[in-house]
């Protein structure tokens, strides 16, 4: 590894940065692709609401990925310079 800063990204980060930045997500479950902004996540699940009307509730140990729209510039979101280039 280069350099002394290290930082574990999990589904759970993901999901927590999402929350904060007020982004859309997709998590990846049993092979569907489910989208929604992120209302709520805690160590068991994560809770997606799509539109007004619709909310998914997911164990987290259920979810295979997250993709999320990337900003503009990596460093709004805190990624580290080390994690732009690799």
């Amino acid at each position: 590894m280069v350099g002394g800063d290290s930082t574990l990204y999990t589904i759970g980060t993901a999901l927590h940065r999402a929350r904060d930045l007020g982004l859309t997500v997709q998590v990846l479950v049993a092979g569907h692709w489910l989208e929604g902004a992120v209302t709520a996540v805690d160590g068991h699940g994560v809770v997606l609401t799509a539109g007004v009307v619709e909310q998914s509730v997911i164990r987290l140990e259920m979810v295979s990925a997250v993709r999320m729209v990337a900003l503009a510039h990596p460093a709004a979101v805190g990624v580290p310079a080390a994690a732009e280039a690799g």
